[in-house]
């Protein structure tokens, strides 16, 4: 049975449900003459994670959330990662687009963790509506349909198709009414803590931070929510209230 407190629980698609194929991007850079490493594209995200924090985290504290926020975060993504790789200035434009262009491909967004389909199949038989709030481009749903994930969620919220992006509380409003739930019964889980954690809360949600990568490994102890590396960890908070 789902929890007593919880009904609903929404995930993040990107970095939470499905993983990118960092190692093909690091072997295609590395072709193209400049070295790079799965441990470059970990630090670029937790560049982009810093950046991306420290500019929303004031906007959403003070009201002033911005409806489109992505662009400051793969900006220093992609800042971080050439300058690990170190190519002169006359190639970074290019190397940069062909960095953006891989991550834009739906293909590339395959990887999914072994634990994950059989904890969406538990969550499911215990009773709980699952839904997915995703930043994406308009293809979150028919991503989800070819990885076989779709079929886990009652509801699925591409930004790009309803015309505003997490942390902005129209997104979660949105997911909400489909969901007809309340947002003190529900949980958010996704990978970053300002437009996640930051967005699920300004909508009266209770936010989970997901960090398989250790962006937030070095402030365990001062975060004020709560974080997991894996999703069959969440079930240790469903199971706490």
């Amino acid at each position: 049975m789902a929890s007593s407190r919880f009904h609903t629980i929404f995930f993040d698609a990107g970095n939470t449900l499905v993983f990118p194929r960092l190692e093909d991007l690091a072997k295609d850079l590395t072709e193209q003459g400049y070295p790079a490493t799965v441990a470059d594209f970990y630090a670029a995200e937790r560049a982009g994670k810093e950046k991306l924090d420290a500019w929303l985290a004031p906007l959403i504290s003070s009201g002033q959330v911005p409806r489109m926020v992505d662009l400051v975060y793969w900006g220093e993504y992609l800042r971080t990662l050439v300058e690990r790789i170190g190519p002169p200035e006359a190639e970074r434009e290019r190397l940069i687009e062909r960095v953006a262009n891989g991550f834009r491909d739906v293909e590339f967004w395959s990887r999914v963790q072994a634990v994950t389909t059989a904890f969406l199949e538990r969550l499911r038989a215990e009773g709980y509506y699952l839904g997915v709030i995703s930043n994406s481009v308009g293809t979150i749903e028919s991503q989800l349909m070819r990885l076989d994930l779709a079929r886990y969620f009652d509801t699925i919220i591409d930004s790009f198709i309803v015309g505003v992006e997490k942390p902005h509380p129209e997104i979660f409003q949105i997911a909400l009414e489909r969901a007809k739930a309340k947002g003190s019964e529900t949980i958010f889980v996704g990978d970053t803590y300002a437009t996640d954690v930051g967005g699920a809360r300004l909508s009266g949600l209770y936010g989970v931070l997901i960090d398989r990568a250790g962006a937030y490994a070095h402030c365990v102890e001062t975060l004020d929510c709560p974080r997991i590396t894996s999703l069959p960890e969440l079930t240790r908070i469903l199971e706490g209230w």
